[in-house]
């Protein structure tokens, strides 16, 4: 009689227990905070629920308020779905194995821009002089400092938010150049103000939707698929108005290999 008593104790603590140990946790999707917390709930929470439905996973949106939060999050590898720019993705893949699946069409090119009567001719000259960019870690600015290895001999970077604010930041006298991307550059106002110093030729993939190799394959080619279908344009329509595409495109992971290494300059990420 005790042993069966000890037994059905045993079922009982087993039926409670294993469960709750099995249970799985949802997975995180989170996102570079470069619109308010509202506003990323608004573009995204459509989205993180189709996911949820297709990929029969539970998704919860992760907000970071600021890119310090942001980075600690990535550095810790605390999200499982991500999207955001092409050094973030090529950072993860090197030192997580993340796994990009799907992107913004098109590519992003940087433009140095000067005063038209600059007498600034070289990059080199931008040494210790005032220069408008995005805040750090924006691709756009790291991109720029990757021209300037030395520490002690940079542009002083004064940040500027949006479109609209690097070009208000450009008309200040004591600034001598703003760090643009290509589109920005062709859509300027009073572009006869102005002129290229500097165009490289590289160019990067837009912002990427990549993955935790966390997740089963099964999952992720859930998830790639719904990115990429025609039913999901429904989900992604929040998103793709806010960045004015019409579609997303599968991702290529050749096309970030070393772009991790913009983010060298950025405390936490390799050192």
């Amino acid at each position: 009689m005790r042993k069966k008593e000890l037994f059905l104790t045993a079922l009982v603590l087993f039926i409670i227990v294993v469960p709750v140990a099995q249970a799985e946790k949802p997975l995180i999707f989170s996102t570079a905070p470069t619109h308010s917390t509202q506003k990323t709930l608004e573009i995204y929470q459509p989205l993180v629920d189709y996911l949820s439905e297709v990929s029969g996973k539970e998704i919860e949106i992760r907000t970071a308020t600021t890119f310090i939060d942001y980075n600690n999050n990535l550095q810790k590898d605390n999200y499982d779905i991500i999207f955001d720019g092409p050094h973030f993705v090529g950072w993860r893949m090197e030192k997580f194995g993340h796994v990009p699946i799907a992107r913004l069409p098109g590519y992003i090119k940087i433009v140095i821009v000067i005063k038209k009567d600059s007498n600034i001719t070289s990059m080199e000259q931008l040494t210790g002089q005032r220069v408008c960019s995005f805040p750090s870690p924006n691709m756009l600015t790291m991109a720029f400092f990757e021209h300037f290895t030395n520490p002690i001999r940079q542009p002083v970077p004064i940040p500027a938010r949006g479109f609209k604010g690097l070009e208000k930041c450009l008309q200040r006298d004591d600034i001598v150049a703003a760090v643009l991307r290509d589109k920005m550059w062709a859509k300027m106002k009073n572009k006869d103000q102005y002129k290229i110093l500097f165009a490289p030729d590289t160019a990067y993939p837009e912002r990427t939707f990549s993955l935790s190799p966390s997740i089963d394959a099964a999952t992720r080619k859930k998830i790639t698929y719904a990115l990429l279908s025609r039913q999901g344009q429904e989900y992604l329509q929040n998103l793709l108005t806010t960045f004015k595409r019409d579609r997303l495109v599968p991702a290529r992971p050749n096309e970030y290999k070393d772009l991790g290494l913009l983010l060298v300059p950025v405390w936490g990420f390799y050192n």
